[in-house]
């Protein structure tokens, strides 16, 4: 496992990743205290902080590259589906995941809601349970899930994070 740390406008966010096939295994959110003792780190230019053995792949760090343009300006990144290790998800979990993704920047479903469009009717649990596990944060937009009362629910990240990033989606 190697690690990519990236400085965005919210905090460090934290890529944990395989260079052979370039795979993003979790995504950490700022704030998780996840990954503070990473040696390598890119910020804005997206050029590496320090010399390392390591080369971290294009594809990585074009995901990098999208995190901190979300966090900067909540600019919805493209999923790089090809890049994300799903292997660690059930098929109910990734059929769900794939049904988040689609949620456009700016709006929110709920739990039912998109357990429902997902296959699993009446099955807001099992969608709340799925998304909690949800390892790549900003790419599969689980913060856009809400609640049926309009309360915003749980978040890795925290709810006072979740709060800011559907905020940050609707300015």
């Amino acid at each position: 496992m190697q690690y990519l740390k990236v400085d965005t406008a919210l905090g460090i966010c934290m890529i944990e990743y395989q260079a052979m096939p370039p795979l993003v295994n979790r995504i950490r959110l700022p704030g998780t205290g996840k990954g503070a003792n990473c040696s390598l780190s890119v910020r804005g230019s997206g050029q590496a902080d320090e010399q390392v053995d390591e080369k971290v792949p294009r594809e990585i760090l074009e995901i990098a590259e999208s995190l901190r343009r979300y966090f900067a300006h909540g600019e919805t990144p493209a999923v790089p589906w090809a890049c994300l290790n799903m292997a660690q998800l059930t098929p109910n979990q990734r059929q769900l995941l794939r049904e988040v993704a689609k949620i456009p920047g700016g709006t929110v479903q709920t739990y039912g809601a998109v357990a429902r469009l997902a296959g699993f009717s009446g099955a807001a649990r099992f969608a709340g349970n799925a998304l909690a596990k949800n390892p790549f944060p900003v790419l599969i937009p689980c913060h856009r899930v809400i609640r049926a009362d309009g309360d915003i629910g749980g978040f890795g990240g925290g709810r006072a994070m979740k709060q800011k990033m559907i905020d940050l989606e609707k300015a």
